[in-house]
């Protein structure tokens, strides 16, 4: 994974190498597992909530980015003329 600036803000371009992973930070609520995505030198962490009412809010973001990224794949494996 590589990160560069392109006026708008970061872009995090995903490689062979980059691995998404869930991790413990430590125990209890003020130390909850994070998804990490890591390549190279770049990480991306992703933090949950700490207020439990905006647990539901984050469930709902990482299963729309889960099926964008399917939708991504999908476009992408069309742009490259593969079947799927």
């Amino acid at each position: 994974m590589t990160a560069t600036w392109d006026g708008l803000g970061l872009r995090w371009t995903i490689g062979a190498g980059t691995e998404v992973t869930v991790e413990e930070t430590g125990t209890g609520a003020s130390h909850p597992p994070v998804l990490v995505l890591a390549g190279g030198l770049c990480v991306v962490t992703l933090v949950p909530p700490e207020d439990q009412t905006a647990w539901t809010g984050c469930a709902v973001f990482l299963r729309r980015l889960r099926d964008h990224a399917e939708d991504l794949a999908a476009r992408a494996g069309r742009r490259d003329g593969a079947e799927g």
